[in-house]
């Protein structure tokens, strides 16, 4: 997915990306949001504890720098070649959550993230070495784009396969749509 070029195509791909991954993880049934059988070995529930967690990371960092604070990046106790075990601690976080309030969460979320786009200048977002945590190298925008934009969209294409190709999901559907 190329890059958006201005603050307004940055809003217009986020919100499309949410929205689609919202409406393909809320249709997954209850009785199915913690098997954990889609690609990667992980569940519906942890598939959007994930995306949770790196969206938080992100909104964090910005907030560290903007109080003159130390960001330890990815996250602290953390290297970037521990990527896996950031993942399972944002499962480990989200594990006692269903579905429904992981999508509560993740609504929050949206909101805070949209309001972060809006409230930063075309110049912020797409500007190089605007924020010291973003580096010399990618702008708020490409950050935003790879921690949400990108994996939203990877995220539904993962629930769209794992449904397609689920015998019991497609069970559990039928089963819900005879009770109506």
């Amino acid at each position: 997915m190329p890059l958006p070029t201005n603050k307004n195509q940055l809003l217009s791909s986020f919100q499309a990306a949410y929205s689609k991954l919202v409406e393909e993880a809320a249709s997954v049934p209850s009785d199915l949001e913690r098997n954990p059988e889609l690609e990667g070995g992980i569940s519906p529930c942890e598939l959007i504890a994930y995306q949770i967690g790196w969206g938080r990371l992100l909104l964090s960092w910005d907030d560290l720098e903007t109080r003159g604070e130390t960001v330890e990046m990815p996250a602290p106790g953390f290297k970037w070649n521990q990527l896996g075990l950031l993942a399972k601690s944002f499962y480990q976080e989200q594990n006692e959550q269903t579905l429904k309030q992981l999508l509560a969460q993740f609504e929050a979320l949206e909101e805070r993230m949209r309001l972060f786009i809006e409230s930063n200048s075309e110049d912020t977002l797409f500007g190089i070495g605007k924020r010291h945590w973003a580096g010399q190298k990618w702008s708020l925008a490409k950050w935003i784009q790879v921690n949400t934009v990108a994996p939203y969209g990877s995220a539904r294409a993962k629930l769209r396969k794992w449904k397609k190709s689920n015998p019991s999901f497609h069970r559990t559907c039928a089963k819900s749509r005879a009770v109506r």
